[in-house]
């Protein structure tokens, strides 16, 4: 367990995403001042569940995930802009006063690999639900091209990471505690978006 920095935001990160992050908070400055003087900067970033990104008293999740910062800048008035990439799921043991900013005792939180389902397929469904969002936002079924991890579990969390989801969805993959429980969340989640999808564009095609 360690004692970690921690950025409650109102959207999640798996781990080997990319994510970029405006920091204009005057705690979240503080945070990042600090952090630019380390060697390796980490942090955590959790899903706040209710309430705000700006103010406090907001309530977060216990499962979130470590992120590295890869690329750090800050402008003349203080912000701060920030490109991080997830590196492991975290558990929030206890959180510390906000002294200035989200502290909280951490642990790794291993995914346990028992296999699952076809990775094939669950890519599959991924890259055809993307697809059907993007008919029903933009009236094309075209899907940007993605490369994908070897690996199986690196392959998995790309895979959620692009999945078109609902943050509440995205973190019930995330906490998933075993490969097959976050294939099954996952797949579960894909199969409710997409008839909500082919629902709208019905409903679309009918008023047309």
């Amino acid at each position: 367990m360690t004692v970690m920095a921690m950025f409650p935001l109102g959207s999640n990160v798996f781990p080997h995403q990319i994510m970029p992050l405006h920091v204009f908070e005057p705690r979240y400055r503080a945070m990042f001042e600090e952090l630019s003087s380390s060697a390796s900067p980490e942090f955590g970033i959790v899903l706040i569940e209710r309430g705000h990104e700006v103010g406090g008293n907001e309530q977060r999740s216990t499962v979130g995930t470590r992120v590295r910062v890869l690329q750090s800048e800050q402008f003349d008035d203080g912000r701060w802009a920030v490109i991080a990439a997830g590196i492991e799921r975290l558990d929030v043991i206890e959180w510390l006063p906000d002294n200035p900013y989200p502290q909280a005792i951490v642990a790794p939180r291993p995914v346990v690999d028992n296999g699952g389902s076809d990775l094939n397929e669950l890519q599959a469904v991924v890259m055809e639900t993307i697809a059907l969002q993007g008919e029903a936002l933009e009236g094309s079924q075209s899907s940007p091209g993605y490369e994908f991890s070897n690996d199986v579990l690196e392959r998995l969390d790309q895979l959620s990471a692009i999945a078109p989801l609902s943050d509440f969805d995205r973190q019930k993959v995330l906490a998933a505690p075993t490969t097959s429980d976050q294939m099954m969340v996952l797949l579960d989640a894909l199969e409710t978006k997409q008839l909500l999808l082919r629902a709208g564009l019905g409903a679309s095609d009918d008023i047309g």
